[in-house]
């Protein structure tokens, strides 16, 4: 069950963020829960890991697949913050998919559950996990992955290989879509990712929002 915010703090939080608490995660990142428009956000110094149903680089990717969504019965996130990718499918799109959420940083994962009350139809799974180790060793097929793997800004050299793009690919359905949030430097960078992307999946779509690039890629097989 979700722990309730009081109201009080819900109302302020349409003026400025409210800090509901604090703990350190892994590898000492300082781990912020707020409440901001009525919506929880998981924060770091220098990063927004979640913001409810608000939070951009799955709102907005999810507008884009949006007629494929009620298709969707499976869902695996690799980097959970709180779970917004879940939240806006359960409560944005009315989707409840049978759903493994992935972090390594089990003090991330374990505000997930606290707050967002994301398992009240007992289908979700949180794992404690390095993403790779998780793609290695599942034996399950998803109809849709989200990838959101940051730690403050910065992204992992490992999601931009071929070796992952693979994996990612080989864990979808025959239907399914992947949906890759990064931060890139350049334009060129953009183009050398969309060019690994699609000689690994059948078709590939991107948008720019801000320093974010999410690429939609739809399985090969």
């Amino acid at each position: 069950m979700q722990v309730p915010i009081p109201l009080y703090k819900k109302v302020l939080s349409y003026l400025i963020p409210i800090s509901i608490e604090k703990t350190i995660g892994k590898n000492l990142t300082v781990l912020q829960i707020q409440v901001y428009c009525n919506q929880l956000m998981l924060v770091t110094p220098r990063a927004i890991y979640s913001y409810g149903i608000k939070y951009n680089p799955f709102r907005k990717s999810f507008a884009y697949i949006k007629n494929d969504i009620s298709q969707i019965n499976s869902f695996l996130l690799l980097g959970t913050g709180l779970g917004s990718a879940l939240k806006i499918l359960q409560d944005k799109y009315h989707q409840f998919p049978s759903s493994t959420l992935v972090d390594n940083d089990e003090d991330i994962l374990n505000l997930s559950i606290k707050y967002m009350d994301l398992n009240r139809r007992k289908n979700v799974n949180w794992v404690c996990d390095d993403a790779v180790n998780f793609l290695r060793n599942n034996t399950k097929r998803f109809d849709l992955i989200g990838i959101d793997i940051f730690r403050d800004l910065v992204q992992p050299e490992f999601t931009y290989s071929k070796s992952f793009v693979e994996l990612c690919n080989e864990t979808l359905t025959p239907q399914g879509i992947c949906v890759f949030n990064m931060i890139l430097n350049d334009d060129n960078k953009i183009v050398e990712i969309e060019s690994l992307l699609k000689l690994h999946f059948k078709k590939v779509k991107f948008l720019i929002d801000g320093v974010n690039t999410y690429f939609i890629a739809y399985a090969s097989s």
